[in-house]
C-alpha cells in the first residue's frame, strides 16, 4: 500500500510539472510582439562639436577602496575669469582658452574619437601655432555625448607604472 501511495504521488508530481510547463509556454505566446525600429544611430562626431566650459574639476583616489572624491573646482572656476573654455571644430581642430588652472589639453591641436561609431576616449594631438606636432594626448570620456546633451566629462588617469593612483575629471558645459 505504502509502494503504491509513493507512485501516485511520483505520476502526480510529474503530472503537475508537465502541467506547468505547458502553461509557462502557453504565456510565453501571450506577450506583445516589438514592432517599429530604434532610428539612426547618433552621430558620435556631432555630439561632441561645440564650445565647452569648465564647470567642476574633481579628483578621485583611486588607491583608497571608497573611491574618496575631492571637488577641486576651486583650482580652476573663482566666479571672476571665464573658466577653461575647450573648442571643438567639425574639422576636428580643437583650441583652449585659459585663465586660471592648469592646461592638461595643450593650447590648440587636432581632436579625434578613438572609434567614432562606439567611441571610449578623446584624443588631443596638440600643436604649437605653425602646426607643428607636440604632444598626443588621450583621455577617457565619461559618457558619449550626444548632439542634444550637454554635459561632457573628460577623465585623466594618473598612475605609477600599471598602478592607478588618481583620476582627474573635468566636468564640461556645452555652451
Amino acid at each position: 500500500m505504502q509502494l503504491m501511495n509513493t507512485m501516485n504521488k511520483q505520476h502526480f508530481l510529474s503530472a503537475c510539472g508537465i502541467l506547468l510547463l505547458m502553461v509557462g509556454w502557453t504565456m510565453q505566446g501571450c506577450k506583445p510582439s516589438t514592432t517599429g525600429e530604434l532610428g539612426d544611430p547618433f552621430n558620435k562626431l556631432e555630439g561632441m562639436h561645440g564650445v565647452w566650459e569648465l564647470n567642476a574639476f574633481l579628483q578621485t583616489d583611486l588607491q583608497n577602496p571608497l573611491r574618496e572624491v575631492r571637488d577641486l573646482s576651486e583650482l580652476y572656476i573663482d566666479g571672476e575669469v571665464t573658466p577653461m573654455q575647450v573648442t571643438l571644430n567639425e574639422d576636428g581642430r580643437y583650441e583652449v582658452l585659459i585663465e586660471k588652472g592648469q592646461n592638461y589639453f595643450g593650447d590648440m591641436g587636432q581632436w579625434s574619437l578613438d572609434d567614432e561609431t562606439h567611441p571610449s576616449y578623446i584624443i588631443f594631438e596638440s600643436q604649437d601655432v605653425f602646426g607643428t606636432p607636440l604632444d598626443t594626448l588621450v583621455y577617457d570620456l565619461g559618457s558619449v555625448v550626444r548632439p542634444h546633451e550637454s554635459i561632457l566629462d573628460v577623465v585623466l588617469e594618473r598612475s605609477c607604472g600599471d598602478l592607478p593612483l588618481l583620476s582627474y575629471t573635468f566636468s564640461f558645459t556645452r555652451q
